[in-house]
């Protein structure tokens, strides 16, 4: 998929060009959404992550990306997951939507994990992933300055690319470490006309965070949450959230060489939540746009089975 003769809005083909710039020619970007509140979206990209609240919690997430910008990147995500009546034992459901010019792809994946209890209060747990992705992108529909360019000649019309993953996760009350691949094959993607597109490829990440009490009110949680990728630029994201009265976070996050962001979250009640992030781009200084938007919301259902909630307020 060689993109380089696309002028389907000015800032559009400019934000392909910037791909270009820092990917091979064959576009092989980064094909998982990318979010800053990951932490409220972990199980999307780490299964051992089902059921560590120790209730049934729900979690929903939307990214505006480079707003202002025509055919910039929008990503939702809505998960579920829970305990078994041990809470050994999770499960987890994942739904992504995710589009970005002419390609749009949605997934949908079923985690379960299972935790070993390493000391009181401390866990490892071991989760897999399973599930598709469907994958669409409207080439003909871009305007284009070669109107017989052959890359652009034939739509993918619904590809369903079946994958499955992988994670670990040490946990406890108060930090986490952990590792995933949450997809393992490489699909190749094929247009109409069956010519290859292009290839899925590996996305490895690792995670972890550590919450420092500093007084009985205020806690500061340092995180970081490294993404690799074949063939194109690894992010490193670094953030420092501090918690208020256990009612309000604060944070910045920084991904290196690429962009800066402020968070906020704030927390009803033990069950309901709501979290703000805002964006701007550092790796491209002509990259103008009115930043990047992260909305999340989640719930956690109270039951009898509360007194096993274990890392759930930090984590």
């Amino acid at each position: 998929m060689k993109i380089i003769h696309s002028h389907w809005h000015f800032s559009l083909t400019t934000a392909f060009l910037i791909l270009l710039a820092v990917c091979p020619k064959q576009v092989k970007s980064q094909q998982d959404p990318v979010y800053t509140q990951y932490l409220n979206n972990l199980l999307s990209i780490q299964p051992a992550y089902a059921g560590i609240s120790g209730v049934l919690s729900i979690s929903a997430l939307s990214r505006a990306q480079w707003v202002g910008w025509e055919g910039a990147p929008n990503s939702n995500t809505f998960t579920i997951h829970f305990p078994m009546k041990s809470f050994n034992v999770g499960l987890g459901l994942s739904i992504v939507n995710d589009k970005w010019g002419p390609i749009l792809q949605n997934g949908v994946y079923v985690d379960y994990a299972y935790r070993l209890v390493l000391r009181p209060r401390q866990f490892l747990a071991l989760g897999i992933k399973a599930g598709f992705n469907t994958y669409h992108a409207r080439f003909r529909d871009l305007e284009l300055n070669d109107q017989i360019d052959p890359s652009f000649a034939q739509n993918v019309d619904f590809k369903m690319l079946p994958n499955v993953g992988f994670g670990a996760l040490w946990h406890s009350d108060i930090f986490f470490l952990g590792f995933s691949i949450p997809k393992l094959f490489k699909n190749n993607i094929v247009d109409d006309s069956d010519k290859k597109v292009y290839r899925e490829v590996l996305h490895m990440y690792a995670m972890g965070g550590y919450v420092f009490p500093l007084s009985d009110k205020v806690k500061i949680k340092p995180t970081f949450l490294f993404r690799w990728s074949e063939q194109t630029p690894s992010y490193t994201d670094m953030a420092a959230n501090i918690l208020l009265y256990e009612r309000v976070w604060f944070g910045i996050t920084y991904r290196l060489k690429n962009s800066y962001a402020l968070s906020f979250q704030f927390i009803v009640n033990p069950q309901l939540r709501f979290g703000y992030s805002f964006d701007l781009t550092t790796f491209h200084e002509n990259m103008v746009n009115s930043g990047t938007h992260e909305f999340t919301i989640n719930y956690e259902f109270q039951n009898s089975r509360r007194n096993r909630r274990y890392a759930a307020r930090y984590f």
